[in-house]
C-alpha cells in the first residue's frame, strides 16, 4: 500500500509539471538532472536519425552538458558544427538554415543562455527545420528558462525539451525531459529494472520530485506577478550598472570594454 500510495503521488507531480511545461504527462520523464536530461536527448536523437546522417548543429555557448556529449559524438564520427553569437551573444534561425545539411540529425539549441541571459530563437528554428522537411530532431536546453521565459512545450516546436528542479529553488538531483511526438523507438540512456515506462530505469527520487513540483506549483502562483517584478528589478540594476565607466550594457550582458 505504500509503495501504490508514493507511486499515486509521483504521477500527481508529474502531471503538475507537464501542465506547466505545458505537455502531456506520459511524454514527462524525470531524470537526476538537467545534465541527465541533455546527454539523453543527445544521444537519443543521434540513435534515431543514425540512417538520416552523422551531422549535429549546436552553439559554441551551449551548456557544458551538450557541448560535452557532442565531443563525444565527434570522436565516434559525427560531425559538428558550433554556431559563434554576434557581438550580443545572439544567434539567429539564418546561422541554423546556412548550416543545415541533408545529414543533419540533431539540432541542439537552448533556449536562454546561463551566462548572458540571451534567448535563442528556438520556435523560429523548428519552423526553418519544418518547412526545409528536415529529419533532424529539435534539442533545447531550457534549464535557465522553465517559468521564467514565457513559453509551452506543445506550441514551442522543439522534439525534445531539457529542464530541472534546483532552477525553481526544488531540491537538487532531480530534472526532467520532455519527449515529443516525433520521436520514435526512444533508446533508453540507462538501462535497468524498467522505470519511467521503461525508458529511464533507476529507482525513482520520490522526494526530489514531491519538491520539484511543489518549487513549480510556488512558482506558478501569480507568475506574471513574478515575471514583471524580475523584469523591474533587471531594469533597476541596468540604470544603476549604467553609470560604472567603462561599461556597456549590450542586450542582457555586461562588459567592460576598457
Amino acid at each position: 500500500p505504500y509503495g501504490a500510495a508514493a507511486k499515486k503521488r509521483l504521477e500527481a507531480d508529474r502531471a503538475v509539471i507537464a501542465a506547466a511545461l505545458g505537455c502531456k504527462p506520459d511524454e514527462l520523464y524525470f531524470t537526476s538532472c538537467g545534465t541527465e536530461s541533455d546527454n539523453w536527448a543527445i544521444r537519443l536523437a543521434a540513435h534515431q536519425n543514425r540512417r538520416v546522417g552523422k551531422h549535429i548543429i549546436t552553439t559554441a555557448v551551449e551548456h557544458s552538458a551538450v557541448l560535452e556529449p557532442c565531443r563525444q559524438l565527434e570522436q565516434e564520427g559525427y560531425a559538428v558544427t558550433y554556431l559563434a553569437p554576434d557581438r550580443q551573444g545572439n544567434i539567429t534561425a539564418q546561422q541554423v538554415a546556412d548550416a543545415l545539411r541533408e545529414d543533419t540529425a540533431l539540432v541542439s539549441v537552448m533556449l536562454v543562455n546561463n551566462e548572458t541571459g540571451c534567448v535563442f530563437p528556438v520556435v523560429e528554428i523548428a519552423r526553418l527545420l519544418r518547412e526545409r522537411g528536415s529529419r533532424a530532431l529539435l534539442h533545447t536546453d531550457a534549464v535557465q528558462a522553465f517559468l521564467k521565459l514565457p513559453f509551452r512545450a506543445d506550441t514551442l516546436g522543439a522534439d525534445l525539451i531539457s529542464v530541472s528542479g534546483h532552477k525553481l529553488n526544488a531540491p537538487k538531483g532531480v530534472g526532467a525531459l520532455y519527449i515529443g511526438p516525433r520521436c520514435r523507438a526512444v533508446r533508453p540512456l540507462l538501462a535497468g529494472g524498467g522505470q519511467e515506462r521503461g525508458l529511464r530505469s533507476g529507482t525513482e527520487a520520490t522526494a526530489q520530485v514531491a519538491g520539484f513540483a511543489k518549487a513549480v506549483e510556488l512558482r506558478c502562483d501569480h507568475l506574471e506577478d513574478k515575471l514583471r517584478h524580475m523584469a523591474e528589478v533587471k531594469a533597476y540594476a541596468a540604470e544603476k550598472l549604467s553609470a560604472i565607466p567603462d561599461l556597456q550594457i549590450i542586450g542582457s550582458c555586461l562588459l567592460y570594454t576598457s
